[in-house]
């Protein structure tokens, strides 16, 4: 009884073997002609037109470029704790001590994840303005960032 199931089982598997391996693949029937586009002739170039004699100006002011400012967190303080930059500036603040920290301004302006060590945050100052802020975990902890 136990040998009739063994050869039935197996009978069965062989036949599902070769009706899976049997099957023909698809293959895809002759392309299709493309469509041909009659060709239209290129025109040459017109010659470049001829730049203006040069004229003196004045020399425009340079732009001024952003610049970015670093604050360490370090023996729980900010330094530097009073930083001054231009509108369009960058302010990085690094924490390099091992317990966390946050930067975080009043009116929500500057708001950091929590800082492990060797994290940083940035924040682009677009307004002029005094920004002051903290540290929300250490609140002992304070710093300011004036925009011009």
């Amino acid at each position: 009884m136990k040998i009739s199931r063994l050869i039935i089982a197996i009978l069965s598997m062989l036949m599902i073997f070769a009706v899976a391996c049997g099957q023909q693949p698809v293959t895809p029937g002759p392309p299709e002609p493309l469509e041909t586009v009659p060709s239209t002739p290129v025109q040459p170039a017109a010659p470049a037109p001829q730049a203006p004699a040069p004229t003196q100006t004045t020399p425009a002011a340079p732009e001024q470029t952003a610049k970015t400012v670093q604050v360490s967190i370090k023996s729980f303080k900010f330094t530097p704790a009073d930083v001054a930059v231009n509108v369009g500036d960058i302010v990085v603040w690094t924490n390099e001590d091992s317990a966390p920290h946050t930067v975080e301004s009043s009116d929500g302006t500057l708001r950091s994840d929590e800082l492990s060590k060797g994290d940083s945050f940035s924040f682009k100052f677009t307004k002029a303005g005094k920004y002051n802020y903290i540290c929300g975990i250490h609140p002992g902890m304070k710093g300011s960032v004036t925009v011009q």
